[in-house]
């Protein structure tokens, strides 16, 4: 039987990069630990001759790293400065330390005044880098004030961001010089060195950022910057060469909603030219809590691109020519997670099929598991295996999976839940999924998958922008319609919903509108689109685009489309879970549509997790995320396991 506890045995897979070489992979395995109450994480190396891998780091806090050369890999450690220069505002440094990958030892490197959260080696001598830069003191004494003087004011996971910049620089370890590329107010999101040029991409804002960045190259031996491509145009999300040419992933500024997939440009001569237009998005958006890290999704190799797209209820490797064609090379088998590549094959790491994550070789369209991290650590009699239940509604076709019962009885009746994913453009697949398989585990069904507003399916699928909680919402009663002619054994009468961020909205929405749930868990949710406007973390944004008003040109229609109009209307006793330092949907919502359940006369509760952001379910504290389950499971338990 899969417990709450079960995913602190889970070993999670990111950071996947070749040496220059091509011999060896290095990788981060990444474990919570209850005992110390965190994540703790070591950087491994994988052999290609050899087929075998080892541990090359045992600090537990690595959770970066770059090769330096083909036997030499580079990884920050972060000091604590003195108490001047904490007073100067500098406060930390880097040391990059590094470490031999054949007999493990090591030594420092260099010391970058920064605190760093990437960097990328040029040569042996100089690395451009990238570090959270304060304009103004305020931004470095919270404890003290905090002054707000533009918007966002903060980020979720990273608190007040207000006058803080991710600043681009050059550090030059020969002389010890460290240069800033970008001004004191421009924001960098992504950089990639190719040719002596940095390339990045950034935007220069005050008082407000409407996320719009240009792309910039920094010439090396010049120390000049040139604007590629003017802030305001596009809403870029990657830049890199290929077959000598810039090229760029991104969405017209002007006509384009967040919910878009972007298009392939390529700049020349100064312009902009449409290269590619396929209607996926170029990310992994299949949905689990049995991730921890980043990894790189989208590379350039001998003259092809290499990136990550979801279909459907899967995520796949594609293999893009300059001619514009497109090449599908892995299977419908689950999530992409991050991948490199070799002169003859790609190793990837994911969620295939009901596996926890390992690296996987595919060559010529055949995969094959090269690690054995979390062998044993998943009974496949302990797991409900994911039916899949496709249905048509208003014109598209729908996505959803079913897991029953582990102890499935064709003749017994058991309680139902609907779990709403958050996003909305993300997508639930057949993967692994620890929550889903405890609730199945407890003696539930439960109807997850994906409505309209999800990913996969293309633009149309995903657009939502002014009428959320109309197609949305009909497409999840359906599925729950579907679930029930499919499988007699759910009993109508125990039904439960639960989602967080969008599946919190939702839910809160469905408690407004029906009253065939008897229980709900409402998690990291809005309920006010008027509040939510001034309170998340890029809400002005998210409520004039995504609801198609600003509370100045229609009130109405912001009230129209916040589930707190409904409150009056439930019937479904509530639980809310929120974290307090979530910046994207503040817990003050929950507050709200618990107070106008509870003014109401509905048994409702809170839990507000201190300490936490949006993302606790995922990358929480490990004794957080077991209260977050054990309050899921108890309520639920409280109104669907009663006779």
């Amino acid at each position: 039987m899969i417990q709450i506890k079960d995913f602190t045995n889970y070993k999670c897979i990111s950071g996947l990069e070749f040496s220059d070489d091509k011999k060896n992979l290095g990788f981060l395995v990444h474990q919570a630990t209850l005992e110390e109450n965190k994540y703790i994480s070591h950087i491994w190396v994988y052999n290609q001759k050899n087929r075998d891998y080892k541990q090359l780091t045992y600090g537990g806090k690595e959770t970066l790293f770059r090769w330096l050369d083909s036997q030499t890999i580079l990884y920050p450690v972060f000091k604590n400065r003195s108490d001047d220069d904490i007073k100067a505002g500098v406060g930390y440094s880097t040391l990059l330390n590094q470490l031999n990958i054949d007999n493990k030892t090591v030594e420092p490197y260099c010391d970058i005044p920064l605190k760093i959260n990437n960097f990328e080696p040029i040569g042996n001598e100089r690395f451009v880098v990238t570090a959270e830069y304060a304009v103004d003191d305020s931004s470095t004494r919270q404890n003290e004030f905090q002054v707000i003087d533009e918007i966002p004011f903060w980020s979720d996971g990273k608190g007040f961001t207000n006058k803080k910049r991710n600043r681009l620089y050059v550090f030059d370890k020969a002389t010890d010089q460290l240069i800033a590329i970008t001004e004191e107010l421009t924001n960098v999101t992504f950089f990639t060195v190719y040719d002596n040029v940095v390339t990045y991409v950034g935007k220069t804002y005050t008082d407000r950022n409407n996320l719009i960045p240009g792309i910039y190259q920094y010439d090396l031996e010049t120390k000049k910057t040139t604007t590629i491509l003017a802030e305001d145009l596009y809403k870029v999300e990657h830049v890199n060469w290929l077959c000598g040419k810039m090229f760029f992933i991104g969405a017209c500024a002007k006509t384009s909603l967040a919910t878009d997939n972007p298009k392939f440009y390529m700049i020349e001569e100064g312009q902009v030219k449409l290269w590619l237009d396929p209607d996926f998005s170029c990310r992994d958006t299949v949905m689990s809590e049995c991730r921890y890290g980043e990894s790189n999704t989208t590379r350039v190799f001998k003259d092809h691109l290499y990136l990550v797209s979801t279909h459907e209820r899967s995520s796949f490797i594609n293999k893009i020519s300059i001619d514009g064609t497109v090449e599908r090379l892995t299977a419908d088998n689950g999530s992409i997670d991050g991948f490199d590549i070799s002169e003859d094959e790609i190793l990837f790491t994911g969620l295939r099929g009901v596996d926890l994550q390992e690296i996987y070789s595919v060559k010529d369209q055949v995969e094959n598991p090269l690690t054995q991290f979390n062998q044993g650590v998943l009974d496949i009699d302990h797991i409900s295996v994911p039916e899949a239940m496709v249905f048509e509604n208003n014109g598209f076709q729908v996505h959803y999976v079913v897991v029953k019962p582990l102890t499935f009885d064709e003749n017994k009746k058991y309680p139902a839940i609907l779990y709403i994913h958050g996003g909305a453009k993300v997508i639930y697949g057949k993967v692994f999924f620890h929550e889903m398989q405890l609730l199945a585990s407890k003696g539930y069904f439960v109807i997850y998958g994906n409505p309209r507003g999800s990913d996969g399916q293309g633009s149309e699928f995903a657009k939502l922008q002014g009428q959320y909680g109309i197609p949305d919402y009909s497409d999840m009663m359906k599925s729950v319609d579907v679930a029930l002619a499919k499988y007699p054994q759910i009993d109508e009468g125990r039904l439960g919903v639960v989602g967080g961020s969008y599946g919190g909205i939702m839910t809160n929405w469905i408690i407004g509108h029906t009253d065939r749930f008897k229980s709900a868990v409402s998690q990291r949710s809005l309920c006010n689109m008027i509040s939510a406007f001034g309170t998340a973390d890029n809400g002005f944004n998210f409520v004039a685009e995504q609801m198609a008003s600003t509370p100045w040109d229609n009130m109405d229609l912001l009230w129209h489309q916040s589930p707190l109009k409904y409150a009056d209307k439930v019937k479904t006793a509530t639980l809310f879970i929120h974290s307090e330092e979530d910046y994207r949907c503040h817990y003050s919502e929950s507050l709200q549509m618990f107070t106008a359940l509870k003014y109401h006369g509905i048994d409702s509760r809170v839990c507000l997790i201190k300490g936490e952001s949006h993302g606790l379910s995922r990358t929480g504290r490990p004794r957080n995320r077991i209260k977050r389950l054990e309050e899921i499971t108890n309520w639920l338990d409280k109104y669907l396991k009663q006779s």
